[in-house]
């Protein structure tokens, strides 16, 4: 198994434009650091949780969208046949798409760590004032359900047509920017600025740091979706690989 994901991990990440959309990833972040997080969000504090989730959300429709192109190329023609030649090992489908699995989460997670990491380092070094704590919270309520999102969509659209996955970033952009007023964009970043917004209205006044209910459930429901997802995913695989089973 160790010789499998060794194998499959370098033919999907071990590539330059992989390491160049990384690379592109973190001076977008620098950029929107130094360009908009540091005038602060809604008149908020630049190392405020609001000002620090927007530019978590903003940073991670990028990697969003990095990861799922990665993913796309797991599915084109090329990449096909050479699961064919790895399919005749006996390894199993289910298997092979858990390393999968490993190998595009893991990149997800890494470069969002790594945006997390470069946020904290710019405003400390800035403003030698960070909240961690809340930093935190906001990461994980951002990366987690896009994370499954990614991995259950993706890999569910993917195994239709790996055109679908293109079609599905369309649509993640088209709700980041069209539907931000509404706050359901996947990245979640329009939260941040709209609600603080909202709050400094009618506060008329900087106002705490606070997430809401109903924020909370777009995430939920994200998540919730997430596993539903990759839970059709897993089972049609795992049907897949006992119908070829049983034809031997």
């Amino acid at each position: 198994m160790s010789k499998i994901f060794k194998y499959d991990i370098k033919i999907i990440l071990f590539k330059p434009y992989v390491l160049a959309m990384l690379i592109i990833t973190l001076i977008y972040a620098y950029f929107i650091l130094s360009s908009e997080i540091i005038l602060g969000i809604s008149d908020t504090a630049p190392f405020s949780g609001w000002s620090f989730g927007k530019y978590l959300g903003e940073t991670n429709l990028v990697s969003v969208l990095v990861t799922l192109f990665i993913m796309s190329t797991m599915y084109s023609g090329k990449q096909k046949q050479v699961s064919v030649l790895t399919d005749v090992t006996g390894f199993s489908i289910r298997k092979k798409m858990l390393i999968n699995n490993i190998i595009i989460g893991g990149f997800y997670i890494v470069c969002n760590l790594l945006i997390f990491i470069e946020g904290c380092i710019f405003l400390g070094l800035i403003f030698g004032e960070i909240y961690p704590g809340v930093y935190i919270v906001n990461w994980l309520l951002i990366t987690i359900p896009c994370l499954l999102v990614i991995l259950g969509v993706g890999n569910l659209l993917g195994k239709i047509s790996p055109v679908l996955i293109y079609v599905f970033m369309g649509v993640v952009i088209l709700m980041a920017f069209v539907l931000s007023e509404y706050s359901v964009d996947i990245n979640g970043a329009n939260y941040y600025e709209f609600v603080s917004a909202a709050l400094e209205t009618l506060s008329g006044g900087e106002t705490p740091f606070t997430i809401t209910p109903a924020f909370l459930c777009t995430r939920m429901v994200y998540l919730v979706i997430g596993l539903v997802t990759l839970g059709i995913v897993s089972f049609r695989t795992g049907e897949k690989g006992r119908k070829e089973l049983y034809s031997i």
